[in-house]
């Protein structure tokens, strides 16, 4: 169900790019952090954990999933999916409006 839920997230970054990228909304940075959620949310995707090498370059403070002092992905999983979500709303809303 994470993954499910992480590939959801990825392709909806991903859309989130290219739709800002084509009209020219947003800038550099705004774009390198939508194009680096969804390879992250990508690659937890398919291989079903962080990769080792961005645990090592956090420095620790990346843990792994069945770390318990982590929070339940059941838990911010769908928080974020519906912060995404109302995110979305509000940005093409406020385009309308212009």
């Amino acid at each position: 169900m994470n993954r499910i839920f992480a590939a959801i997230l990825s392709v909806v970054l991903f859309a989130l790019l290219c739709w800002s990228v084509f009209i020219g909304a947003g800038d550099i940075r705004t774009w390198t952090f939508l194009g680096a959620g969804s390879a992250l949310g990508a690659l937890y995707a398919v291989l079903g954990k962080v990769p080792e090498w961005i645990v090592d370059h956090s420095g620790g403070t990346i843990h792994e999933d069945d770390d318990p002092s982590n929070i339940s992905p059941r838990i911010y999983l769908p928080i974020l999916l519906g912060a995404i979500c109302v995110a979305i709303l509000a940005f093409v809303l406020t385009l309308q409006f212009l």
